[in-house]
Parts: structure tokens; sequence; C-alpha cells
């Protein structure tokens, strides 16, 4: 069990005031250096006044609109400014935001607003055509679009707002955002967070990638992930430039890297090794950057001894969760020794945050166990979400007394207090960074009528570590192939949730009592 306890641990602001609210990173920032440049896209630079400013009449409209304590706002959409100035700008009205994947098929993204009942909608063009105005739950009474024409415009109807700020008294332990996760059971669940987990989660960012001002943050993970807000909130915070282009590519990511001179990265390993193979990779101008920060899969020796001869920056990881407002573990820049002596410890996810405690216990008992013995992950301290929205029966057999949250990950402590996590007690498959619930995939592969049973796992793929994979049992007659199936998939689920593969078995391998037997199917392929 780690030693460190949980004491007031807050990110602070220029000023030295701490980070209380998610609209306080604004708010002070715009103090601190108005005419830096917060976000730079390919034409268009957008400055922390401005960001501010742009946020204040959001606040404006949403409070003239009679939004305000509790009341949703979403946003639909690729990473740009307009998630920003909604995100702060419902803060600074009181409201929750509520960040919807955009990457989902219509149907899932209209399950979830049915599930977050959002009085205002805020949508980019791209995701304007996977929402039916008919199909929006009667909560909704305005719809706005990013770039769009007539009174749905949302840069019209901001822009006609006060710029003054609202200043809506917020408490701090209130929800303040809305992340959703797939669920086990198949259903969406809604992460409730609060400016008090923003602070405590930032204070930690913030000393361990030395975010300064003069740094240029690549965030190209979607801010619907914690990951990518993370990151997008700390360059915030400490002044830095947030770049927000759009690189798919190694031979673009590279040329991101370099010509942008980012400073502070954030990649799994699968898209660095796609760098290292490049050629000439090793002629290129390196000396920018200071930080990679990586996760989903630990980064093998190989590619870290290469990575530190070719590249020379630091290296970070952490393993956390969204019900964590991201990461509560680091394996730290001193631990990313490119030798045989520490090979082991790249395998780990490294030791606790300062602002957490985690215990590894008994899955039935909760008791801890020894060290070197496997069991589940649990984790306290002020970083852990207020609860699941609409969901307190669930919210309560996972936040235990105490305040331990159960992460159904499995996990074992070594004599130095590393945490190394085994396997995935919830089953969870990880493929290219994106955390994907075979229970889910399995609910909406069974709504197939030649489908009578299925079980999804995760399998190795060279190309995005796991892909999901269907064991299928058909109906009596039924002809269905793998191809057909998947192309079927595609309609009902996000791409990357959908099965890569298929094999069709006569049944599934159940106990006596009749459970699944995964293990069972992991050994048959």
């Amino acid at each position: 069990m780690s030693t460190t306890t949980a004491n007031e641990y807050w990110a602070v602001h220029a000023d030295g005031t701490p980070v209380r609210t998610i609209a306080d990173i604004i708010r002070r920032r715009a103090r601190a250096t108005p005419d830096a440049i917060a976000i730079q896209e390919p034409e268009r630079l957008t400055t922390f006044r401005e960001l501010d400013d742009r946020s204040n009449q959001v606040a404006s409209g949403l409070k003239g609109h009679g939004i305000g304590a509790g009341d949703r706002v979403a946003y639909i959409g690729a990473n740009g400014p307009s998630f920003l100035e909604v995100l702060y700008g419902a803060a600074k009205a009181g409201a929750i935001a509520t960040s919807i994947n955009n990457r989902l098929s219509p149907r899932e993204i209209i399950q979830l607003l049915n599930d977050a009942d959002p009085a205002v909608v805020v949508v980019d063009r791209d995701a304007r055509t996977l929402v039916e105005t008919s199909a929006l739950p009667t909560s909704v009474t305005l719809l706005l679009e990013v770039a769009g024409e007539g009174d749905e415009s949302y840069e019209v109807w901001r822009d006609e707002q006060d710029v003054q700020d609202p200043n809506v008294p917020v408490d701090a332990d209130d929800t303040a955002l809305i992340l959703y996760t797939s669920g086990t059971s198949g259903l969406p669940k809604g992460i409730m967070l609060t400016g008090t987990n923003f602070g405590c989660a930032l204070y930690s960012l913030n000393q361990d990638i030395e975010l300064q001002e003069d740094s240029v943050c690549a965030a190209p993970i979607p801010f619907f992930h914690i990951a990518g807000l993370g990151l997008a909130l700390a360059a915030n915070l400490n002044g830095g430039r947030l770049l927000l282009e759009t690189a798919i590519d190694p031979p673009a990511v590279l040329r991101l890297l370099v010509d942008r001179r980012v400073s502070h990265a954030a990649v799994v390993p699968t898209v660095l090794q796609r760098l290292l193979a490049l050629d000439d990779v090793s002629r290129e101008d390196f000396s920018a950057l200071r930080y990679i920060v990586y996760g989903a899969s630990p980064i093998p020796l190989p590619v870290l001894k290469e990575a530190t001869e070719v590249i020379g920056c630091k290296f970070l990881q952490s393993y956390g969760l969204t019900e964590s407002t991201g990461g509560f573990t680091v394996l730290g820049a001193d631990d990313h020794v490119a030798d045989e002596a520490f090979a082991r410890r790249l395998t780990s996810a490294g030791k606790a945050m300062p602002d957490a405690e985690i215990r590894v216990v008994d899955p039935m008992t909760l008791k801890d166990v020894p060290v070197g013995t496997r069991g589940e992950v649990l984790v306290r301290g002020r970083r852990i979400m207020l609860g699941y929205w609409r969901q307190p029966e669930l919210t309560a057999s996972l936040i235990l007394e105490g305040g331990w949250l159960r992460t159904g990950d499995g996990g074992s402590f070594d004599e130095d207090g590393y945490l190394y996590l085994n396997d995935r007690i919830k089953d969870m498959i990880i493929s290219g960074g994106e955390n994907i619930y075979p229970a889910e995939v399995e609910s909406a592969l069974t709504g197939h009528p030649d489908i009578l049973e299925v079980a999804v796992i995760g399998v190795p793929s060279a190309e995005w570590g796991e892909s999901p994979h269907a064991v299928v049992v058909l109906r009596p007659g039924s002809t269905l192939d793998e191809v057909t199936l998947i192309e079927w998939s595609r309609g009902q689920l996000a791409h990357f949730k959908c099965p890569a593969s298929a094999t069709f078995v006569d049944a599934l391998p159940r106990t006596a009592s009749g459970k699944l037997q995964k293990a069972k199917l992991r050994e048959q392929r």
C-alpha cells in the first residue's frame, strides 16, 4: 500500500492562487498573459484574452437563456477553440459541461444525450450530420452549430452576448463536467468531475512535465478523453501554447513535432515506434521536445533505447481512469533508463502520485494482499469523481467506505512500490489508446437477427495493441459470415469498437453454473 497521504494538493496560477474551479484556469491566465497565444490552429491563433472573452460571452448567453446551476451544456465535435469556450463558459455560468464522443454512431450519441438531458447542445459541422433535430431529447431548448448558418450559428449567437464575466458563484465540489465512458453492463456511464478534481489532477501534471509559458503542447487526443482534456487544461493553466493541428500518418506527425517546435507531446507507444521507423528520422531536429507523455501500454525497452538516442527527450507514463480525473500513478523521467537493469520497471505503471493513495486487495474480501500478489487496484484522493450521473447504486458499489474507488483492474506492487497491471478484471480492451468494453459491443451485436449468442474478447494486434474479436453462435440456418457481420456492426457502433475479426462456433464455453468462460476463448485463439 502506498504511504502517500491525500493532503491539500492544488494546481496554482502564476499569481500563486489555487485552482478551485475550471473557470479559474482561464480567468487568471488571461490576467497574467492576455496577449500570449493560447491556441494555435493552421489558419488561426487565439490569445488568452480572446478565449476568456469568448467564454464570458458563452456564460452570458447561457445565463440569458435561463441556464444555470446544474443545467447541462453538451458539446459534440472535434478539438477546437469552441470546445474550450463552451467548457469555460459553462463553468462561469455554474452549468455542467457535457462532452460527447463525436466518433460514436448517431444511435449512440442520441443515447448519451437522452441520459444527460442537456438544455443546450453545441455541435461542429461534422457532428451536425450525426444529430437529427427530431431525435434530440425534449430537454434541448437551444441547438448551435460551430461555423453554422442562420439561427443555429454558434458564432453569431456567441458574439451577440455580453463580454463581461457574469461571475456566478460556483462551489468547487459541485459537478463541473460530465465525461462519458462505456459501461461494463453495455450502458454508458456519465462520470461527474468537480473543480476540486481538476485542481488536484492538474497539480500532479504540472509537477511531472514542467509546463511553462514557452511550452508548445501537441494534444492529438480528443477532448472527450480525460487524457486529451487534461493536457489542454494544463497548457492553458501554465500559459503554454496548445497546438490544434491534425496529424495522422507518421510522416505528418513527425513534421508537426519538428516544424512546430513542440515541447510536450502525448502519444501511444505504437505511434512512437512508427516515427522511429521513418527514413532519415535521426537527422531531424528534436531539440525543442522536452517530454513525451504516453499511456495505454508499456514502452518496450528496444523502443526506449532507440527513442533516447534519436529524440533525446524525457519520457513519462501514467495510469488512471476517467473516474480518477486521469492518471494517479506516474512512471517518471528518472525511471526511463534505457538499460537492461531497468527493463522490468518499464513494464510497470509507476508509483502513486503525491495526492493519491493506492491499495491492491483481494477482490472478494477487499483485504490488502502481500507485495507481489495479484489483486484489484483501489485508489482514493481528492481527484476521485463525485460519482456516476444518475446512477447512485453503481456509485455506491464502486466507491467504498473511506472513499476508495474500485478500478476493476488487476495489479500488484513490487518491493519498491511500483504498480504492475497484470490483467483487466473488467475485461476491458485497449485498442490504439481507446477503451472498449466487451459488454457494450456484445449488446450491439446481439441485435443482429442471425446471432444467437456472442462473446467479445481482445486479441493481439500489431497495429493497435489489441483489437476486438467476436466469437459468435449463429441461429440455425443462418449463413452470416465474418465480412458481413463486421460491415453491419459499423452501423451500430463507432468503428474503433467494431470487431476486427470474428469466428463462428457451435457453443460458447460455460461453467456448470452457466458463467461464460472468456479465459477459454482466449486460450483457443
